[in-house]
């Protein structure tokens, strides 16, 4: 056993952040009593965005997807006064012993695990502090689509074919449009089968889909899911009528919070895309702060290694890692030719797309089931029937969502 006081702190606190927080706060009871993890996320919650298509459709499903983050530590305390920490804030500077949050706090770290993310358009991203006010968002949503005659979907990746799919199934009535800029949907690392089987799909659920079309989207344009009447203009000079529209065209990275870190090292630590450069330990790519994890959205390892599976793999390593050094003291300067483990560079080579409740495609093994059953039973077995949010809940404490 070890009574020496050790702080991790953990930004951002979703599929990545809660397995890293949850993997070294486990060690207060084995063998650490002195070690505290304290947990940072701008939101008072957690917000699972792999349900937000069900969500959209399902109004008790929305709500469903949030839970709180208070209670994440909790089974993880060794004594009736805690040692872990949640603080609702936003990271806004890193610096090599501490960090500073929007709220005036400084905390001095031992170790830092960055796991910001990435921001989506709305609902890929809930933006509202409170767990109740990201419910209510999502429950408005619910109600605007099922007001609108026209809903218009911006964007072929998994996402926006899941959301087209939802709402379609869901409101046959409904005009749902999909439009993609390439030549295809889903992502081009997959094979083309599951592309071909995602529009034949679409189609027999009613959904108009429009490939090879770049939707030109002013400036001032809002996603929020609001009752909005528009026309918006492709660059074929065809037009787009929708009461309501949704974006699925990718994400950005915030990591601003970088700068001041660059400036004290005199060294660039991001990638032009904001994501932050990382070596094969998924330790920042700095030997000056080798006790500083990024794991998941916002690090730089490829786009096929940041799918929540993989980010639970990255996150996996990262808390190895992190817990081979403390066992070994580093913190306490007492580790020497500690060997670490690497990412083995594996990106996702399977996927799995709803297509409202009872279709879908696949590709697994590399083998795609695009048109064929296969891959409606599949899938709807797998992911479609609960978009796993009954995994998610099984990482929080009883009524986290409650």
């Amino acid at each position: 056993m070890s009574t020496r006081e050790i702080h991790v702190v953990v930004v951002g606190v979703s599929t990545a952040g809660i397995s890293v927080a949850k993997k070294v706060a486990a060690l207060a009871k084995d063998g650490f009593p002195n070690l505290r993890v304290t947990i940072i996320d701008k939101n008072e919650y957690t917000y699972h965005s792999i349900g937000a298509p069900r969500g959209i459709v399902d109004k008790q499903f929305g709500r469903s997807l949030f839970f709180r983050l208070d209670t994440l530590l909790a089974p993880f305390e060794v004594s009736a006064k805690p040692k872990h920490r949640f603080i609702q804030a936003l990271l806004t500077n890193v610096n090599s012993k501490t960090i500073e949050l929007n709220t005036g706090e400084t905390l001095a770290f031992d170790y830092l695990v960055l796991a910001t993310g990435a921001a989506n358009s709305f609902p890929g991203n809930v933006n509202a502090p409170t767990l109740e006010d990201g419910r209510l968002r999502m429950a408005q949503l619910h109600e605007n689509v099922e007001a609108a005659n026209n809903v218009l979907v911006i964007g072929g990746g998994a996402v926006g074919v899941e959301i087209a799919g939802e709402i379609a199934d869901q409101y046959p009535s409904k005009q749902v449009t999909l439009v993609h800029s390439a030549s295809r949907l889903l992502p081009l690392n997959f094979k083309e089968g599951i592309s071909n089987g995602a529009v034949y799909k679409l189609r027999r659920l009613g959904v108009r889909v429009v490939l090879n079309e770049r939707i030109n989207i002013p400036a001032d344009t809002q996603f929020d899911g609001a009752v909005r009447p528009m026309t918006l203009v492709g660059r074929s000079g065809r037009e787009y009528t929708s009461d309501v529209q949704f974006l699925a065209t990718g994400t950005k990275v915030y990591s601003e919070y970088m700068a001041s870190l660059e400036k004290h090292l005199g060294t660039s630590l991001r990638e032009k895309n904001g994501t932050i450069k990382v070596k094969p330990t998924l330790q920042l790519a700095s030997d000056a702060l080798p006790n500083i994890f990024v794991v998941g959205d916002v690090n730089s390892l490829p786009a096929g290694a940041k799918y929540a599976v993989k980010a639970g793999e990255q996150a996996q390593l990262a808390a190895a890692n992190l817990i081979a050094m403390i066992s070994a003291g580093f913190d306490n300067a007492k580790a020497t030719n500690l060997v670490l483990q690497n990412w083995n560079g594996s990106v996702m080579n399977m996927i799995a797309v709803p297509i409202g409740k009872s279709l879908g495609v696949l590709q697994a093994s590399g083998i795609a089931f695009g048109k064929s059953c296969v891959g409606d039973i599949v899938v709807s077995r797998v992911k479609a029937k609960d978009y796993f949010v009954s995994k998610t809940a099984k990482e929080f404490p009883p009524n986290a969502n409650a």
